[in-house]
């Protein structure tokens, strides 16, 4: 049976998590506070709580981001230098594509995942249910909503558009300032994707045996149309 590390990076600190295939065994989370001091410490943690050790691993997954760019750089560095120690793969997942797939609605023409990059900017993932391609970047926000407004003048009358992630909590006002009624949001509105749903992925790709790598680099994204 396959086990394997996940970690990702919140806005709040990091999250660990031993999986044996699909199955989360454990979990964790240490503050932003201490999350750079304890990092491998909160590693060993985890592994001790389920008698495991570095050894008995195939391989390391995580958020590759975006998101917060200290802690991010912090994360993927430690990783990157545990998993040339150990000689063990690594699997990034893109953290816009992971919110998406966990908590789009098809009932909703357009999902957008949004998640804040300070400074009036977000960065943005967006499904369309008539395009299966996710498009996504980095805006400031009053921008993006204008290009979702004129974009939205297509849709059927009454559509609704789904909003998540903590950038859609942190603009809620304006987003109903742009929007109305037809904005959605969930109660409570999910911040950012889950670490089962990073683990999940990143053993899909595992199984496939793609996107398997020695050095994982934050993701970064720049401005693009929308």
């Amino acid at each position: 049976m396959t086990k394997f590390l996940c970690v990702q990076h919140t806005y709040n600190g990091i999250e660990a998590a031993l999986f044996q295939e699909k199955e989360l065994l454990q979990k964790i989370f240490e503050d932003k506070k201490g999350s750079s001091k304890y990092f491998i410490s909160l590693l060993n943690s985890l592994l001790d709580s389920c008698n495991c050790t570095l050894s008995d691993i195939s391989f390391i997954a995580a958020n590759r981001g975006p998101g917060p760019f200290t802690t991010l750089r912090v994360v993927l560095a430690s990783l990157n230098g545990l998993a040339l120690s150990i000689q063990k793969p690594l699997i990034g997942i893109d953290g816009l594509d992971a919110l998406l797939q966990e908590h789009r609605n098809p009932k909703y023409p357009l999902n957008v995942a949004l998640l804040d990059a300070y400074s009036k900017d977000v960065y943005f993932g967006i499904d369309h249910k008539d395009n299966p391609e996710f498009q996504k970047g980095y805006k400031n926000i009053t921008v993006l909503l204008a290009e979702l407004k004129s974009f939205t003048k297509n849709l059927e009358k009454n559509s609704q558009i789904h909003f998540m992630g903590n950038g859609a909590e942190k603009y809620k006002q304006e987003i109903f300032s742009t929007f109305g009624d037809q904005a959605y949001f969930d109660t409570p509105i999910v911040q950012h994707c889950s670490i089962e749903q990073v683990g999940k992925m990143a053993f899909d790709k595992w199984e496939k045996q793609i996107d398997l790598t020695d050095q994982l680099l934050p993701l970064y994204l720049k401005s693009r149309m929308f």
